[in-house]
Order: structure tokens, then sequence, then C-alpha cells
């Protein structure tokens, strides 16, 4: 299937791509057995990668809350933490579940500390292509990002909506799909490489633990997939190496 051999491809690039840009990171994968499937996550630390964590789940007979139905489906996700504070966050959350057909989704996202108003209009118009390739209006392929991650206390969200969330996407739409994260993916490493040896400020190191410290409140008291995950018995050690960050104030 096309969308297995991506997982496959991108699984590699990234562990390559990222522990070259790391320059003397440390790769580890571990893999996990559990009630409704099984996890792969290899993790990278060190150099100028503080933790990258590229997590490929397959679950089956996951209960849909307030239903009596269960679905399969399949998540790949990354979560970039950058050393460097004028390295944004890379989120990548792609998704599909299976129920006689297979139905997609996607939020990729930048998540800066410090906002390099260059790099995130970058990678908007690298975006901005794909929507045109594909006749999607700009927009609305990255509307809703942020609300998505956002909470009511926060005086700004997360997301700078440079990325694309893509909902309901049916197999007709796959080669969207891959277009957008393999663009995405790339532009995003662009950036790594041009921003890890930026000099930097104690006062800019807190202004990154600070959106740590707002991604995992995000993950402990928001995101519905989380909640989803413990009820359907996902071990927590999987969904503590697949999303939290490595360090973090409040």
């Amino acid at each position: 299937m096309k969308i297995e051999n991506f997982v496959g491809e991108m699984k590699e690039k990234a562990r390559q791509e990222l522990l070259k840009v790391s320059a003397g990171g440390e790769c580890t994968t571990k893999t996990y057995e559990f009630k409704v499937g099984t996890a792969e996550i290899i993790t990278i630390r060190g150099g100028a990668i503080e933790k990258a964590a590229v997590s490929h789940l397959k679950l089956k007979g996951v209960p849909i809350p307030g239903t009596d139905t269960t679905m399969d489906g399949t998540v790949y996700q990354m979560e970039v933490f950058p050393e460097n504070p004028y390295c944004p966050m890379g989120h990548f959350n792609t998704e599909w579940t299976i129920s006689g057909t297979t139905i997609y989704h996607m939020n990729l996202d930048l998540f800066p500390a410090v906002r390099v108003e260059e790099d995130l209009a970058m990678m908007r118009r690298a975006m901005d292509q794909v929507a045109d390739r594909f006749g999607r209006d700009r927009e609305k392929m990255r509307e809703g990002l942020d609300i998505h991650y956002h909470m009511d206390h926060w005086s700004s969200p997360l997301a700078t909506k440079v990325g694309c969330k893509l909902l309901q996407l049916e197999e007709k739409d796959v080669d969207l799909f891959i277009a957008a994260y393999r663009t995405f993916f790339d532009a995003y490493l662009d950036i790594l490489r041009r921003r890890k040896g930026n000099p930097f400020r104690e006062e800019e190191k807190r202004r990154k633990l600070e959106r740590n410290g707002k991604w995992l409140e995000y993950i402990a008291f928001k995101d519905r997939a989380v909640k989803m995950a413990q009820n359907a018995g996902i071990v927590n050690e999987v969904l503590i190496n697949l999303s939290f960050p490595p360090s973090a104030v409040f």
C-alpha cells in the first residue's frame, strides 16, 4: 500500500536526517505490545536535538467513546524538541482509521519559543505551494490549528498556522497527504540546519522551557487522543515517550 511505503520511508528518513542535524545525538528504538496493538518509538537525544520521538502505533479494536463500536487504525507521529530556542518545536501528527473505508487525518505545525518570522513565512510559502498544487484553499487548509493548540488560560496559542490541518481525507487524497508531510518535513529540516547554531541567552532558553510546559499542559489536560488512548489501555510509558517534552517550566 502507498501509505505503508510512505511510513517506512519517512521513519528511516526522519531517523537519518535528525541524527545528522543533531551532530552528536544518539538513537534508541523501543517496541511495545499492549491490549489494543503495538508501538515502535524511535528516540533521538543529544547535540542540537534535545529530544525527538518518531512513533508508529498499530491499533486494533479501540473502543470509540460514547458508542458500542471499535475501530482499527494507525498513528504515525513525530515531536521534535530542538536544543536551540530559535529552532521551533516541530509537531507532526498523522493518523488513519479503518472502519470499512480508510479515513486520514493530519495536523502539522511549528510551535516556536522565539519567533523567527522569516522561517515562519518560508514554511507558509512551502505549504501554500502544496495547497495550490492540489487545488486547496490555502487558508482553509490550515484553519483551526490555532484553536486546536490553545487553552483558555494561555495568552496565545502554541500553533503558528503555517502547516496544515487536513481532516477526513479519503483514499483519493493520499497523494495530498503524503506531499504535505514531505514538504513540511523538508522545510523543517532546513530551519533546523540554519538556526541550530544561533547564539541565545538564558531568557530565550527560559522561553523554550515555557513553550515545552504549555505543550505538556495541552497533552495532560486537553488532548482527547491521549485520553482515548488511556481508556483503550495503551500503556503510560508509550504515551510519555511519544509526546512528553524533555524539559519544562511552569
